[in-house]
């Protein structure tokens, strides 16, 4: 038996006796976990010989339907986070822990419609998540603190600790160093003798004598043959007579490369020479899977030498080192945040 068969057979014991409600809408939880599946296969990341899945798997559905299904949310996402660790596990993928799987309503979606958004999320915030969905359902979740060993829930172990240590821990007063005011190092006064201008006449050279200079040979010149040592037009600026004697030839143009890093996921965005769309819709360039992202977030232009990010009409607005923007230059370290989404951008 499949992993799809025992799925469905669990949801049918599961929403046994609420064939009313789940009747109103046209949601199937089979549905939802073959599309959940689709976008963990989509969205897996290939680095250092391994395929990594995505953790976080969102749930877009309609008003009327989260109405309708809200009841059954805990055990419907339980059971989805369960398929979808076995499915990893058949296909080979690497993945940061438990996956979770959430609802949250979209109200641009109408009734029966619903998408599903994977992402690469760190295990840290996974928890963090999950505990707020517990919340969110009225479920008690145990203490950060606690410990569940083999044998049932106990109390966290503590840290070794050597005999003979102090328990009380080690303070060192804080004292005022003492500073002595700066006084400047002495210095000798000159005592030597006072400037005087030289005297211009003591270096002339003695010009009185010239029997011993050589006369000039102008033959060199004389010549009807002889060609210029230098001709203005063959040498123009910037031109050679050969090109192979160039120095400048062999130099290549230098052209900076820019790129966008995810704080979330590590991965590295290049950065082309023309337009780079950002946002939630696939045919951008830099797709962001963040429902918090807009379709057609932003936009990165290169503009004379600089990069320039402009907003593109978001819901939710871009912002660059926590300032929201319409249109802005780069700079090498700047912090670019999209919805919950967050980029460093860097210059090699």
């Amino acid at each position: 038996m499949g992993f799809l068969t025992k799925f469905e057979g669990r949801m049918e014991d599961t929403v046994e006796g609420a064939a009313d409600r789940l009747a109103k809408t046209p949601l199937s939880p089979v549905q939802i976990a073959k599309k959940a599946e689709k976008q963990m296969r989509r969205e897996k990341m290939v680095g250092a010989g391994k395929q990594y899945a995505p953790t976080l798997y969102t749930v877009l559905v309609s008003p009327e339907d989260d109405e309708r299904l809200f009841a059954y949310y805990p055990t419907l996402a339980g059971e989805t986070e369960t398929y979808l660790a076995a499915k990893a596990v058949e296909a080979g993928y690497m993945m940061d822990g438990q996956p979770l799987v959430r609802f949250i309503v979209d109200d641009g979606l109408r009734h029966g419609k619903f998408d599903v958004v994977a992402e690469m999320v760190a295990s840290p915030l996974v928890a963090q998540l999950r505990d707020e969905e517990m919340r969110r359902y009225g479920i008690n979740t145990p203490p950060a603190n606690a410990y569940r060993g083999a044998q049932g829930s106990q109390a966290a172990p503590q840290p070794y600790q050597p005999q003979g240590f102090a328990q009380q821990p080690y303070q060192q007063s804080y004292q005022q160093p003492y500073q002595q005011p700066y006084q400047p190092p002495y210095q000798q006064p000159y005592q030597g003798q006072p400037y005087q201008e030289p005297d211009p006449l003591a270096y002339e050279p003695d010009m009185s004598d010239m029997s011993d200079m050589p006369e000039p040979d102008f033959s060199l010149f004389d010549s009807q043959d002889s060609e210029p040592f230098f001709d203005e037009q063959s040498y123009a600026p910037g031109v050679y007579e050969d090109a192979g004697n160039d120095p400048f030839a062999s130099i290549p143009s230098f052209q900076q490369q820019a790129s966008l890093y995810d704080l979330s996921t590590g991965r590295t965005y290049e950065l082309g020479t023309g337009r780079t769309l950002l946002g939630r819709e696939s045919s951008n360039d830099i797709v962001i899977s963040d429902i918090n992202v807009s379709r057609f977030h932003a936009e990165i232009n290169q503009q004379g030498g600089s990069w320039v990010i402009s907003d593109a009409g978001s819901m939710n607005g871009t912002y660059v080192n926590g300032i929201q923007i319409k249109s802005q230059a780069l700079r090498p370290g700047d912090r670019i945040k999209l919805g919950t989404s967050e980029f460093t951008f860097h210059i090699s």
